[in-house]
């Protein structure tokens, strides 16, 4: 619920911004003309839109194992989970390993996070792959920005444990 509430004061103050920038730009229009209120606009278009950001959406997930074996062969097997961070967020964790009889070898640990994620970002940091019976143990460590406007005001740590079945 505090996820919801934190993207809503977001949106909101966004929109507010964005009414007082076209109110400036309209009365910039309306005392020195079309041509020096566009060239206004145009330039703090440039100048916020021009921050680049991490691109984690364009790069595709790194492996999270923190000591993965380097012997183990290719993985013929997979397991995924969802879990629900807040709001609309959700931690997807997909587990690759390798299975040789009853022994489960972990080759990768994946993570990402999807939905409405205004106001937050969260980094899956490390996290751990053990074999407990027959199925896979996970913990993951994410980091959690708490953002206003992009700009991060806190940070807290999570951990995200649970069973992955083969």
């Amino acid at each position: 619920m505090l996820n919801i509430l934190w993207s809503l004061l977001n949106a909101a103050l966004l929109l507010g911004f964005l009414y007082i920038f076209f109110r400036a730009a309209k009365l910039l229009k309306q005392y020195v003309g079309l041509g020096a209120s566009l060239f206004f606009i145009f330039g703090l278009l440039t100048i916020g839109c021009g921050r680049s950001g991490e691109g984690s959406a364009k790069l595709p997930p790194k492996n999270l194992l923190a000591g993965k074996e380097k012997d183990i062969p290719l993985g013929n097997g997979n397991s995924h989970q969802q879990v629900a961070l807040g709001g609309s967020n959700t931690l997807n964790v997909l587990a690759e390993y390798y299975k040789q009889d009853d022994v489960i070898r972990p080759r990768g640990l994946f993570a990402t996070v999807s939905g409405l994620t205004l106001g937050h970002h969260w980094q899956p940091l490390i996290g751990t792959l053990t074999q407990h019976n027959m199925q896979l143990h996970y913990e993951l460590r994410l980091k959690h920005e708490w953002l206003l406007l992009g700009t991060p005001v806190y940070v807290t740590s999570t951990a995200s444990t649970g069973l992955l079945s083969e």
